[in-house]
């Protein structure tokens, strides 16, 4: 059995994130050309194709599927280990910003650890919409980002599907009563194109600029929200397929670095991309509910 090289498993996770060859060439920093020989070099390695051709995409092949979490599990496990030797005085500014999705569930523990674990580094921690994030970040406010928004200027680390959210005597009613965030949005415009689609009708009964209000909103009843499953809680349901409601598209967990990071960032970088990628899907049971 050979070694697989952490350089090809890097490109391989890049070309996965991104969708295409071309797209990861300019993560990696190297030509298509060469993206495409290294991924046929891995191929040679596991003695499978990793990679089919998928329209203007790159599908992965059943092997390609089981090579992906050990790819990202290996290429976690050098970065720890480089950082676990280097200096731990890490110290000074981190400032990281986050969509409320993740910062409610998903990332405290993990900020405590690392505060814990590196008492020099000072976090700043900015919890806002996917816009106003990437904002911050391109003026210099924010050291990275992880939003829900893809684009070549960000990576994608994880897609998580689009559910309806919300009571379920609700999904029956025309116009649909919809809770929305203040815009821009990308679920309320993946949701209502969706219904338009269908050929249901919507009605915004409900706008708010905090995820804390939809939320209420949601569990009190008044309307039926689009979000991801993380936003799952108390007394509101995933709906979908059985309430007649479309099917939605996923969306993209993206980690946004707008200029070359500080020791003690990309530290933490490192351990929030790992954390969002390992997070714990929705229960394949639900989500089949709302497929």
């Amino acid at each position: 059995m050979h070694d697989l090289p952490l350089e090809l498993l890097r490109t391989f996770v890049a070309t996965v994130e991104t969708g295409s060859m071309a797209a990861a060439a300019r993560v990696v920093a190297r030509t298509p050309s060469a993206v495409s020989l290294q991924m046929s070099k891995l191929g040679e390695l596991v003695g499978h194709p990793l990679f089919r051709r998928d329209g203007r995409t790159q599908a992965l092949t059943r092997a390609g599927e089981l090579l992906v979490p050990h790819a990202r599990e290996i290429l976690n496990a050098s970065e720890r280990a480089i950082a676990a030797l280097a200096d731990e005085r890490l110290e000074g500014p981190v400032r990281l910003g986050t969509v409320q999705d993740l910062a409610d569930g998903v990332l405290p523990r993990a900020l405590s650890d690392f505060a814990q674990q590196y008492p020099g580094v000072t976090l700043e921690v900015k919890v806002a919409q996917s816009a106003s994030l990437l904002e911050q970040a391109m003026s210099g406010q924010l050291d990275f980002v992880i939003c829900f928004r893809g684009g070549r200027a960000t990576r994608v680390i994880r897609r998580e599907p689009m559910v309806w959210l919300g009571h379920r005597e609700l999904a029956s009613l025309d116009p649909l009563p919809l809770a929305v965030l203040d815009p821009p949005c990308g679920y309320i415009e993946a949701a209502q194109a969706a219904l338009k689609r269908a050929g249901r009708r919507s009605n915004v009964v409900l706008r708010t600029p905090s995820l804390l209000g939809l939320r209420a909103a949601l569990e009190a009843g008044l309307a039926v929200g689009c979000r991801t499953a993380l936003m799952r809680s108390g007394s509101i349901e995933i709906l979908g397929e059985a309430e007649k409601l479309p099917a939605l598209p996923e969306m993209p967990f993206a980690l946004y670095v707008p200029r070359p990071m500080s020791p003690a960032a990309r530290r933490l970088a490192t351990l929030v991309r790992g954390v969002v990628q390992g997070a714990a899907p929705a229960p394949a049971a639900v989500l089949a509910r709302a497929s």
